[in-house]
Formats: structure tokens, C-alpha cells, sequence
């Protein structure tokens, strides 16, 4: 546990998933309400331009939305797609951006850069929160955030990094988000600053999601030696300070 944490959350036995726990997803794909009473939350992510439309139509105060272009889809960005996420984000105060970012192991790196910084930098102009993918490219990221000082909250979407990544992150507002990815969590959980800790399902399916947000919770808190049912209120805590920031 990084000793920062230490008044937040007190070493305790992890408990197992209590039933009446309440979570927060961070990163999704679903294009719905959550189904289970037990998600308070959730913010889902748009892949392409042509998710935009349809997420603006779902959000509301369980639903945050986000809009933007994912690396892996860059070639599919429509012509003006600049103009119109600035347009839908000033109708839309609330609404975020995401999922954008950087991929070594898909093509066109110069234009995923591009489109990534492009968006980054739409973000900052608007104030709003980012929701960043970054694979085998975090030298090209920290060159672009060192670049531009971004203030907004920046959630590292299944956050994969090591220790050194995430302490060169730190100089920033970033927040980790974890998921289960074959069968653990990243050993860097147990470090990440317990106020900028956030957990995901990465689901496009509901019924999916619930499972995994608790899954990622009981294995975070195993790792950081701590009470499963504080860090869950931790991990709340932190996702309202990303949804209230606009």
C-alpha cells in the first residue's frame, strides 16, 4: 500500500462481495441503463463518431457518456468529425471524451497521435474529462500530455502500465481504472493512490458488468491489504469527482 493511503483505507481482512454494495463503472461499452440496482453508476464510451448520437440519447444521472475516437478506429473518422464533437459538447455540459489514445499494435501510429492529440486537446478547451486507451505507447502519450499540461481528469482505461509509468503519470490528474484481465489485477494497484483508484468492466453486455466491477473491487482490496466495503466507498467517491468535475 502506498503510505499516502494509509488514513483512507485501514488494513483489514478482505470480505467477500456483499450483496447491498453499491459500484461505479468507469469504462464500459453498454448502450443502456445499467440493469442491476446495485451499479450507481456508469460512464460508457463511444468508439466512433456514430456512437455519438445514440449515447447522448441515454444519459442521464446513472449514465455518463462520452464521446470520441478510438485508435483503433481512426480511418472511419468522417470528414468535420471536429467540428461536431465541439458542437455536441457545448448542448452537452456533462458529456465527456473518450475513448481516445494511442495503440503500437494497430496501424496508422502518426494518425492515431494526431487524432489523439487533437481530441486531447478539444478536451482541455472544454473542460471535460478524458478517457484514455493506451497500448505499448505510453512514451507517445507522456510526450503529448508533458506537451500540453492537461488539468481535466485523464482515466487510464485499463490501466496496464508499471510502476514507473504510473509514477511519471502522477504529475498529471489521472486516475487508474482497473479491470480483470485474465484472471488478476495489475500488481499497480496496490500503489495507485487510493484517491485517484477507479474499477471498470470494459463490458459491452450488461449482464456482464456487475460481476465484474465486483470481481475487480474484492481483488484490488486483496492486494491492498484493506476492507472490501472502503474501498468500494473510496472507489465512489473518486468516480463522482470525475463525473461532477464539469
Amino acid at each position: 500500500m502506498n503510505k499516502n493511503t494509509k488514513h483512507l483505507l485501514h488494513a483489514r481482512p478482505a470480505h467477500t462481495i456483499l450483496t447491498n454494495m453499491k459500484y461505479t463503472d468507469a469504462h464500459c461499452h453498454i448502450f443502456a441503463a445499467p440493469t442491476d440496482a446495485e451499479i450507481a453508476g456508469q460512464i460508457c464510451n463511444a468508439t466512433t463518431a456514430a456512437d455519438w448520437e445514440k449515447l447522448i440519447q441515454i444519459a442521464n444521472d446513472r449514465t455518463h457518456v462520452c464521446i470520441g475516437i478510438h485508435p483503433w478506429h481512426i480511418d472511419g473518422a468522417p470528414v468535420g468529425w471536429d467540428t461536431r464533437m465541439r458542437e455536441i459538447l457545448t448542448l452537452n455540459p456533462q458529456v465527456m471524451v473518450g475513448e481516445i489514445g494511442i495503440d503500437k499494435f494497430h496501424p496508422n501510429i502518426e494518425m492515431q497521435i494526431e487524432l489523439f492529440t487533437h481530441q486531447i486537446e478539444i478536451a482541455i478547451e472544454f473542460g471535460r474529462p478524458a478517457h484514455l486507451h493506451c497500448v505499448g505507447a505510453w512514451d507517445k502519450v507522456l510526450r503529448i500530455l508533458k506537451a500540453h499540461r492537461p488539468r481535466i481528469p485523464i482515466i487510464a482505461h485499463a490501466f496496464g502500465g508499471n510502476a514507473e509509468i504510473m509514477a511519471a503519470l502522477a504529475e498529471y490528474n489521472v486516475y487508474f481504472s482497473y479491470k480483470m484481465q485474465n484472471g488478476r489485477i495489475s500488481d499497480t494497484a496496490q500503489d495507485a493512490p487510493a484517491d485517484k483508484i477507479l474499477v471498470e468492466s470494459d463490458c459491452d453486455a450488461p449482464e456482464n458488468q456487475l460481476r465484474a466491477l465486483a470481481d475487480a473491487t474484492r481483488e484490488i482490496a486483496k492486494l491492498r491489504g484493506c476492507d472490501v466495503a472502503e474501498l468500494n466507498e473510496q472507489i465512489n467517491k473518486n468516480f463522482s469527482g470525475v463525473i461532477n468535475y464539469v
